[in-house]
């Protein structure tokens, strides 16, 4: 995340239950079900496994990671048809600095 993206869209972002589960459950990849492709702690997690953890439609949940990743709050790893997604550990230090520097 860079300073660009306005805070009130991240918290826009975040304002979301289902948005804020998936980025705490990517703390622990293991907490989706287990993806037939990619390693979920080198690689990211499968949508498939965060669709079928998060028990939402397909749309739906790329939605959501799309949300999570125009704020910079997860990357995107594209392998052929599969896309992976991870935290991003450092926009969210900068974005918990942001929120006490602003607030």
């Amino acid at each position: 995340m860079t300073f660009e993206v306005p805070l009130i869209r991240v918290l826009e972002v975040l304002a979301n239950e289902q948005r804020m589960d998936i980025l705490r459950k990517l703390k622990s990849p293991s907490s989706f079900p287990p993806q037939d492709e990619g390693d979920p702690l080198l690689d990211g997690v499968c949508v498939s496994s965060i669709q079928a953890g998060q028990k939402l439609a397909f749309s739906t949940t790329s939605k959501y990671l799309t949300d999570l990743a125009s704020v910079g709050l997860v990357t995107v790893k594209r392998s052929g048809k599969w896309s992976y997604y991870r935290r991003n550990e450092q926009a969210i230090k900068v974005l918990a600095k942001r929120l006490a520097t602003e607030l």
